[in-house]
């Protein structure tokens, strides 16, 4: 029988539009939510008191939809026609997910596990391309629609609005701070018209730039590696992405929809196993910058960074990157990222966004729904090929949705303090300096600096160079539904 004929029959004869105004609670009809008294208090912290507990795909605002939020999940809303594929999902914020995962989807329609529906038609997620949201109908209960982008929750941007957003402003009493600058000639910053720190270009300017680590959270060194460096790191970090890519079909990503994680997808959750991360954890320019924020020493610990695909369209919550410990009490910050930029990045091609200051602000992040449009704007952008951004791990962070069709790579590094690695070494954490995850053969390739740094993490057992050879070193099952408090949406 013809899907659609179903759909009708299921649904009766009325055609009238659900008027996603009117904000009356709905229960939802999918088996698999909480009880409907878990509903009755109308928040996502209440629903999850004992017996409550919602899934983060069986959602609060899924499962009890009201208010505003009652646009984001339609429940008895359909829209026949223009579907692009078809999956099968269990439950619909999955089917959600899976439209924000694919390139062209723009709504989508999820017909719920319930033995009110003939079996070829359960747990099936059609998602729809344009023409899909001017066409909304009633229909039976049993069925859940919505856009791509639910606005309610504030999680994404259209792709044009996204192509047109200005690069971050930093201003402290009325007056602009450059946050960019350069080890070596300010020939080509100049010519790209980027303002850069007052002793970028001259023999002290690693120790303005650690200055700025220290207020604002982050730095941007513009020359941190040569043309040549910067197209074997791109061809490496491409390879790698590629391969992440090939396990991973409807591009559900491991860090939200189509954003990927590298150190994430590998057996020791760091990348240093490839020579050019490797490379990275040697880098000069940030290792001329480390010591003075780090006055007391550092150690390495790895490095990962992540990739974005193009026409990706959601926000990756604010976070941090280090917790779990007294990390605003040591006096330096516990751990530092850098993050390389292979491609001249624009403030189209999902730059990252840093809240200034936040390295020392103690609280937690806000959510999507509730962070205010300057921290959405706060995208570090635009960037030359071959700059690096050096940034305190405490800083409040995420990643921005695409306004291009280009993926975009960063690669990182990784590097602790002393005192912090202290506290962390053996413990099995990310961020520990002394987990076996550097091969011995690349260690052996390094500067002397970057031998001291990293002589905790090197693996004299042979394993990794085996999980190299073999390819084992990929969890190729890393691509899963995981996005920053997957409770609210």
């Amino acid at each position: 029988m013809n899907f659609h004929r179903v759909r009708w029959l299921l649904a009766g004869p009325t055609t009238l539009s659900v008027a996603s105004s009117v904000h009356v609670q709905l229960v939802a009809t999918d088996p698999l939510c909480p009880p409907v008294s878990c509903c009755a208090e109308q928040s996502v912290e209440a629903s999850t008191r004992p017996g409550c507990f919602v899934h983060a795909l069986w959602t609060f605002n899924y499962c009890c939809s009201t208010g505003p939020r009652l646009d984001c999940y339609r429940w008895g809303e359909d829209s026949p026609g223009y579907d692009l594929v078809v999956h099968t999902a269990i439950s619909g914020v999955q089917c959600r997910h899976l439209c924000q995962s694919h390139e062209a989807c723009v709504y989508w329609t999820y017909l719920v596990d319930a033995p009110q529906l003939p079996d070829g038609l359960r747990g099936q997620c059609y998602l729809k391309g344009d023409g899909a949201v001017k066409n909304p109908v009633q229909a039976h209960p049993f069925v859940v629609s919505g856009e791509r982008i639910c606005t309610q929750f504030g999680e994404g941007m259209p792709r044009a609005d996204a192509a047109a957003r200005p690069g971050l402003d930093v201003r402290v009493q009325g007056t602009l701070v450059p946050w960019r600058t350069a080890a070596g000639s300010l020939s080509a910053a100049a010519a790209a018209g980027y303002a850069v720190l007052a002793s970028a270009g001259t023999n002290q300017w690693h120790v303005e730039a650690a200055e700025l680590v220290r207020t604002l959270g982050f730095v941007v060194v513009l020359d941190a590696l040569d043309p040549g460096s910067v197209r074997r790191l791109r061809q490496s970090v491409k390879g790698v992405s590629d391969l992440m890519l090939s396990h991973d079909r409807d591009r559900i990503g491991n860090r939200g929809p189509r954003r990927y994680s590298y150190g994430g997808a590998s057996q020791t959750l760091h990348m240093v196993h490839v020579q050019e991360w490797a490379g990275l954890v040697d880098n000069a320019a940030v290792n001329a910058v480390l010591p003075h924020v780090f006055p007391q020493g550092y150690l390495a610990v790895g490095g990962g960074g992540d990739f974005v695909l193009g026409s990706t369209s959601t926000y990756q919550s604010l976070h941090l990157d280090v917790g779990g410990g007294p990390i605003y009490d040591l006096g330096v910050p516990p751990a530092v990222g850098a993050n390389f930029v292979v491609d001249d990045l624009t403030c189209a091609d999902a730059p990252l966004r840093i809240v200034v200051g936040s390295h020392s602000n103690p609280d937690n992040p806000p959510s999507l729904m509730t962070e205010a449009e300057d921290l959405k704007a706060s995208v570090i952008c635009p960037l030359p090929a071959g700059s690096v951004i050096i940034r305190d791990l405490r800083a409040w962070h995420g990643g921005t949705p695409s306004g291009s069709g280009k993926d975009r790579y960063m690669p990182n590094a990784e590097y602790v303090s002393l005192q912090w690695g202290q506290l962390t070494c053996g413990t099995g954490q990310i961020l520990d300096p002394c987990q076996p995850v550097l091969p011995k053969s690349l260690y052996e390739q390094m500067s002397p600096l970057g031998r001291a740094i990293s002589e905790s993490i090197v693996d004299r057992s042979g394993m990794l160079d085996h999980l190299m050879r073999d390819g084992e070193w990929l969890r190729k099952d890393f691509a899963h539904f995981e996005r920053h408090q997957a409770h609210v949406f």
